[in-house]
Order: structure tokens, then sequence, then C-alpha cells
């Protein structure tokens, strides 16, 4: 087997160059907003596209109305689907810092620093306030369950509380999908889904998302047949609107699954192939698009290998590694199978350099712990 990895890297890091700019200049962005200190007090909207400074007059699950700062005139109302982050002009430190942790998916770092900040100040604070809190501390608490594996019960009635707390919280829908999430690591798939049919009733986006969660929960059942069909359906439906285009690829890629778990390893090819060779749509943030790519490389690498193809099956793994690294439990996996992808291969130690990242970078993941299991 040959492989120049330089290549390879340089090959794929260069396929999009069409995007690449754009990614990267917006990514630019949010590094500048994430390490930036507001010089004026204010309230702030962070969106996928700029951060908004004024006076939060309301909000509720389905938008922000903001008043911009200097203006006398109506409040600016912006939709649920284009926030990633409000701020209150009285929010401690701590509070400001693990939410910028929660955008960079940085869980562990996020609960720390949650829960360091005073309790009693907490309590002294506006209603608005204590929502931001403990939805920073359940989503912390239920994304590191998830991917550990423990505490999940315990997780889930932390958000569960959050979600009865707080109804006309902007992160309504993204506490219900949580939770459903939770409730798909227990195994109970009815109340999966019970979750994801109560982000029926907020915005289009939200009814096109509850649909491919539901395509997810048919897959973790082993219904893939179905979850086949639940995601073309997905895929086929009017999503002419903000999010809607990353849904679609979303569920293309939840199709490919369900065709690999089935043994259609070529069908699940050609679709991922098909994907891969599209241009990605500006409306699709960064960070969204290098999970998808990740996790496509990823899937297309797992059937690749599931056909005997092994040297296309280290490319996609590698690129997954090289370029597309961004989701840790894809990352670790793609390490995992590189490991004996450079064995097979006669590169002993490329395979060793694979075993340390994995070990050294996700210690405590399902990957390193099949690792560890083969090992003993």
């Amino acid at each position: 087997m040959q492989c120049d990895v330089q290549d390879i890297r340089s090959n794929f890091a260069l396929r999009c160059s069409s995007q690449g700019l754009r990614l990267m200049l917006v990514c630019l962005g949010c590094i500048a907003f994430l390490n930036s200190v507001p010089v004026d007090a204010a309230d702030q909207v962070v969106t996928h596209d700029e951060t908004l400074f004024g006076k939060i007059e309301s909000v509720t699950p389905e938008a922000v109305r903001l008043l911009p700062r200097g203006s006398a005139g109506a409040p600016q109302e912006i939709g649920v689907v284009n926030v990633l982050m409000i701020q209150f002009d009285e929010e401690p430190q701590g509070l400001i810092e693990a939410k910028r942790r929660l955008l960079k998916k940085d869980f562990v770092s996020a609960l720390f620093a949650v829960e360091a900040i005073d309790e009693n100040q907490m309590k002294s604070s506006s209603v608005a306030i204590r929502g931001e809190y403990a939805y920073t501390q359940a989503v912390a608490t239920g994304r590191i369950a998830i991917g550990t594996g423990e505490k999940i019960p315990f997780a889930l009635r932390r958000v569960e509380r959050v979600i009865d707390q707080f109804t006309r919280s902007i992160h309504y829908y993204e506490l219900l999908e949580l939770a459903g999430d939770l409730e798909v690591a227990l195994g109970h798939f009815d109340k999966a889904k019970s979750f994801y049919d109560k982000m029926i009733e907020g915005p289009p986006l939200m009814r096109i998302r509850a649909r491919r969660l539901g395509g997810n929960v048919l897959a973790a059942e082993g219904r893939h047949l179905e979850a086949v069909t639940e995601f073309e359906k997905v895929q086929l439906g009017n999503l002419d609107l903000n999010g809607g285009e990353q849904e679609k690829m979303a569920a293309c890629l939840g199709q490919a699954a369900s065709l690999i778990a089935m043994s259609r390893f070529g069908e699940a090819v050609s679709r991922i192939r098909a994907l891969l060779s599209r241009d990605f749509p500006e409306e699709v943030p960064v960070s969204s698009a290098e999970e998808l790519l990740g996790k496509a490389y990823s899937l297309l690498g797992q059937s690749f290998l599931e056909m005997g193809q092994n040297q296309e099956a280290l490319i996609a793994y590698l690129t997954v590694d090289l370029v597309y690294n961004t989701d840790s439990d894809v990352h670790a996996e793609s390490l995992l199978q590189l490991i004996g992808l450079w064995a097979e291969g006669g590169y002993p130690l490329r395979a060793a350099e694979a075993k340390k990242k994995l070990v050294d970078s996700y210690p405590r993941s399902e990957a390193a712990t099949r690792l560890n299991s083969t090992s003993e």
C-alpha cells in the first residue's frame, strides 16, 4: 500500500477551494468574537454572521427581539435558527466564558466554568440570567454524559428541569433535542421520539429537523429500512429556508449509515460521493460543514473497509484525521481504524503514531476503550 500523506493533506484541504476563503474569514471572525471583551455594557446576540449589540426586549423559543444600540426604532427580531448565543450585560464573566466554551464544544471546560460561579450570585440575578446559567449547566452535563456514557439519567433530569422551568427560553428546542438524544442513549426510543415530536411545534426548520431526528431513532432501533425511507423524505422535502440544506445533508449521511448497517455498501458510497461532489451552500456554518464532511469521510471509510478496499478506506479515514477532525467521536473512530490499516499496509510507525494520538487526545472515548480491550 502506497500513500503520500502530504499529497492527501494538500488534495483534500483544497478540495472546496471556492468556499475555502469564505470559511476561513468567517472562522477568523468567530475567533475574534470568542476572544474579545466588550468595551461597552450591552446585551448581545451572536448569530452565524455577526454579533449584534443593544437591549434584549424579549425572548421566546422562536426568536429574540433586540433593540439595536443607538436605535430609537422598532426592535429587531432574530429567529432561533440564526441565534448561536445570547448574552445579557449583567451576566457574570464566568457564565459568559462557559457559554463561549459551549460554542467551541469544549463541554468539560464549560461545565467547570459554570459550576465555579457562586450560586448565591445566581439567586440574586434576573430570571433571564438564571435561565442562561441553568441552560449552560444542563447542556454541558448532557453532552458530557452522551460522550462518556456515564451519569446519563442524572444529566437527563437536569435537562428536563430546565425545560420545565424556562419554557420561554431561546434554547427550548435545543434542550428538547438534547433530552431526546439522552433518551436514545438510554435505549428509551419512544420517549426520545416524544421529545423530538415537540420540536414540530416550532419554526419550519425545527419541523424538518424533528423528522430527521425521528429517522435517527428508527436507525437506533435497528429499523434501518424505515430509517432510509424517513431520511429520503427529508431530502425530497421543500427545504428552501435557512438551515434547510444542512438538514438535507445530515439526512443523506443518516441514510448512508443505515445502508451500511444493511450491508448495502455500494449504495452508501454512491450517496456519499454525490454529497461530496457538491459545493456546500454559503448558509452552512463553518463548524457544521466541518462536522458533516468529517462524518461523510468516516462513513466512506467504513464502506470501503467492509468492501475490502483498504487503500481507499485509509485515504478516507486519513482525510478525517488531517482535515475534518473537529468532531471528537468521528476523529477518534478514524484514528482507531487507521491503526489497523497502517499496520496491515506495512507501516508500523504510522500505526504507532495513530495509536498515540488516539490515546493522548481521546483517552475516554469509545474508540480508545475498544483499542484497550483488543490489546489485552
